[in-house]
């Protein structure tokens, strides 16, 4: 791309465009570099440009005359400044900023991993580049293609833990035991010298993976006599070890144990990592030096006091943080990104309560406390559906209203869960009317847009009946089924029926004798006195243009009795409502919003002879909304997000950097960032959800599950972005990167909740050499941080970065990276805190 270029003369400077056509050089002029000003300072020409985004170099170039070409001028480029080293009466002449882009392929892979996923890792970075992405775009439409389970895991007891921690080599002698009766399984025990847990350094223990008999190398005390390999349980390798304990330990006599030759240093600081698995929930593992130079102790409590899955947790013992929890876990581990981005946007657009939920159970019989766990249930159930919807190939955004609907969560948010339409004394009650505003405003058509107060009024009474129940496992789907009687305890003589003795769930349940059975007519044009003319259909507006200009979009229901066919009324409204063109332009503008820019919005002419891309952009996607390439039910999700994803406006250069990250896209990105997987199986960075549950608390009450507004959290950047907030971020950062003296060594973050980084490992892992070259560390941490800006925007960046690799702590002092000795403490907070400040910039902010 090429910038116009300013003549200069002894005397005057002036514009002239550069008018290269067939140039394939040739940018559109919004990424074209503008050249802002041109002086003479000390005789010699100085020129600066506005940078323009995906960058790989900048060159000026100049020529005497424009009948000549142009050819590299010789100077100095600091940034976006360009100070040339001829003098300028030398003679007059023309300039111009020339640019080398970012390959396609490369700004593209950076749109994705900040768009359909929650930021890149390293490791989807290559993966794209590695199969294109045109494959990546495809295996993340169709989700169901990536092998993955993560609800078979049990999150929150994650089976095998990993422990490290550092200290002095106080003795030569490794005891291992609990501290009473009990078993527990150990694997891959290292025992290094220096102040981190470094692969490449040989263990000092023998037989530390437990991969040969226990042999000479293991000391087993009377009390451990039983212990031995297993095959039961492995975290790496073939075997592990079954440390079966009959009494309390404490030293050698009570203990397994090693005597470690050649003997340790007292003065040397060595680091001590393993992995352990138990059921027991009673006693503490401890894995300590004689003398407890290095001292663990791991409590086992919760390490699998819970149920195996996560689906038996939260129906089970759930509780709205460990349901957040889940759902951020997920965000950061599964593979399925664009599958996790749009289960989110579920969540956000037909947005809940979970407190609201809370007080409801509360004042139906459940007692303080157990409220949560039904309020729980059915938020992760709704979940669940959309999950389960979004991995069917011809899901429709009917599918997903439809979930919405029926879900109990909505029902008591919305207040259906009361109301009623039919007779009392005589007289029709009056239907509530929360949840049908919210269709019709947030859910469907958009504000104002199709719809009048009249509308909703008759909209409102198909939903009365819809309420919920406690159903028996066998009744799960029966919106008919009466209470569940299957009780938690059948000896109880007396309250069996209380709600909180019940076995089951709390589902959809359709009364019929709650439910409005008068004529209903939706979408007509209204008489003075706001009654439907039922011979005056609203018809789509002009603007829509064809197909849809014109049509009438009216819907009618004759009077019925009491019966239960009066059910499928509101499963009517919702399939009229569903493919509708307001409906068509609302959602799409917002998924425009999410994938795209903020700039989209309801209301284009699609008449109009001259459209901008985005209108031309919501049109398409509304033609393949209502006419999917390949047959089928109208409103298919994955032909519109085939739309969206390949065309210009979000594949451009000009789409990066175009959004401020949220709080959940932010605290999931910084730590995807940094997470890569090592040879141990464990990551370079990780969370249990409940670290990044702080931030968004803190960074704008962004409260998952928990929204009393039912609009949702907002896409744009102004609600998030205050100093309040950034500085909520960058506390974030700081405790997922910076390392602190724990009792155990760990890094700041990994103690608050198991969410934790360790850019270390991730350049031990994927840049080794970037461990003692601070221009290599430089490149490859400004590359995965943003890899959408290019090297050329980001010079400035590379510049602070080697001097604060090149710096004492003092932020004075040089003191040469290259000579840091690597695994040290010096070395890693050097690297930590330049991770630190790059992820606190406003570039990180942005997707």
């Amino acid at each position: 791309m090429i910038s116009s270029a300013f003549k200069h003369t002894r005397s005057v400077w002036s514009v002239v465009f550069l008018l290269l056509a067939g140039s394939a050089l040739l940018a559109a002029a919004d990424t074209t570099p503008d050249i802002t000003s041109f002086r003479i300072l000390a005789g010699k020409p100085v020129l600066d440009f506005s940078p323009v985004p995906s960058v790989r170099s900048y060159d000026i170039e100049t020529t005497p005359d424009l009948s000549q070409p142009f050819s590299r001028g010789s100077g100095v480029l600091d940034t976006f400044r360009w100070t040339g080293s001829n003098p300028s009466s030398a003679s007059s002449g023309f300039y111009r900023v020339r640019t080398t882009p970012l390959s396609a392929a490369e700004i593209t892979a950076a749109n994705l991993l900040n768009r359909i996923a929650y930021g890149p890792t390293p490791d989807d970075l290559e993966a794209v580049q590695r199969i294109g992405v045109d494959a990546w775009v495809q295996s993340q439409i169709a989700a169901e293609s990536i092998a993955e389970d993560l609800d078979t895991l049990p999150p929150f007891n994650p089976g095998w833990r990993k422990v490290t921690a550092s200290g002095t080599g106080s003795a030569s002698t490794l005891y291992v035991y609990l501290d009473g009766p009990g078993d527990v399984y150990v694997d891959n025990l290292r025992l290094v010298a220096g102040a981190v847990d470094n692969p490449a350094l040989p263990n000092l223990l023998r037989n530390g993976d437990f991969e040969s008999t226990l042999g000479a190398e293991w000391g087993l005390a009377t009390n451990v006599n039983t212990s031995a390999r297993s095959v039961a349980f492995v975290q790496n390798g073939n075997t592990s070890l079954h440390l079966v304990v009959t009494d309390p330990g404490s030293t050698r006599t009570s203990s397994l144990y090693q005597d470690i030759s050649p003997a340790l240093s007292t003065t040397q600081t060595y680091t001590l990592t393993y992995w352990y698995r138990t059921s027991d929930t009673n006693v503490n593992l401890v894995v300590r030096l004689s003398g407890r130079g290095i001292d663990t102790t791991e409590p086992m409590d919760g390490l699998k006091t819970s149920p195996a899955t996560v689906a038996a947790t939260l129906n089970d013992n759930g509780t709205v943080t460990r349901l957040r929890s889940w759902h951020l876990m997920k965000a950061i581990a599964s593979k399925r990104q664009l599958n996790e981005i749009l289960r989110q946007f579920c969540e956000n657009h037909f947005v809940t309560q979970y407190s609201k939920s809370d007080d409801y159970f509360a004042n139906i019989g459940y007692s303080a406390g157990t409220s949560i766990q039904p309020a729980t249930q059915i938020e992760f159930d709704e979940n669940r559906r959309w999950q389960a919807a979004l991995l069917n190939p011809s899901v429709t955004f009917l599918d997903l209203l439809t979930i919405s609907a029926e879900s109990p969560a909505m029902i008591i948010y919305l207040d259906t869960v009361g109301s009623r339409g039919n007779l009392l004394n005589g007289v029709y009650r009056i239907a509530n009317e929360n949840y049908a505003r919210e269709l019709c405003e947030l859910f469907c058509f958009g504000v104002d847009n199709g719809y009048d107060q009249g509308d909703i009024v008759q909209i409102s009474r198909v939903w009365t009946g819809w309420t919920t129940e406690l159903r028996a496992p066998a009744d799960q789907g029966n919106p008919f089924a009466p209470r569940s009687t299957v009780y938690k305890d059948p000896s109880v003589i007396t309250n069996k029926t209380v709600v909180t003795n019940l076995v089951g769930n709390w589902t959809l349940r359709y009364s019929p004798t709650r439910h409005d059975p008068r004529p209903k007519h939706v979408f007509y044009q209204k008489d003075a006195a706001g009654n439907p003319i039922t011979t005056q259909p609203k018809t789509v507006p002009a603007r829509f243009g064809p197909p849809w200009a014109g049509r009438p979009y009216n819907l009618s229901f004759a009077a019925s009795s009491y019966g239960t066919n009066t059910f499928q009324e509101g499963y009517k409204l919702l399939q009229h409502m569903a493919n509708q063109p307001f409906t068509q332009e609302f959602i799409t503008v917002k998924l425009c919003r999410l994938f795209i820019h903020d700039e989209f919005h309801t209301g284009y002419d699609f008449t109009d002879k001259v459209s901008s891309p985005e209108e031309s952009l919501v049109k398409a996607v509304m033609l393949a909304w209502e006419n999917p390439p390949g047959g089928g039910p109208k409103g298919q999700i994955r032909p519109i997000l085939q739309v969206l994803l390949n065309s210009d406006l979000f594949r451009s250069t000009l789409s990066s950097q175009q959004k401020v990250r949220t709080p959940i896209e932010f605290g999931v990105a910084a730590v995807r960032a940094l997470r890569t997987a090592r040879a141990d199986g464990s990551f370079t960075a990780d969370s249990d959800g409940l670290g990044i549950q702080t931030l968004l608390t803190r960074a704008g009450r962004m409260r998952l599950f928990d929204r009393a507004e039912p609009d949702g959290y907002p896409e744009t950047a102004s609600p998030w972005i205050s100093a309040g907030t950034l500085a909520e971020r960058l506390r974030f950062v700081q405790s997922l990167t910076l390392k602190t003296t724990g009792t155990d060594g760990r890094p700041a973050g990994e103690l608050d909740n198991n969410t934790f980084a360790d850019p270390v490992a991730l350049l031990r892992e994927r840049k080794p050499a970037a461990l003692s070259d601070a221009g290599v560390a430089a490149d490859y941490l400004l590359n995965r941080l943003f890899p959408a800006e290019g090297a050329a925007n980001l010079a400035a960046y590379r510049t602070l970065a080697i001097q604060f690799l090149n710096t004492a702590d003092n932020g004075v002092t040089p003191s040469a990276y290259s000579s840091l000795t690597v695994g040290s403490a010096t070395h890693d907070n050097r690297i930590r805190g330049l991770v630190a400040f790059l992820m606190t910039t406003p570039r990180f902010q942005e997707q």
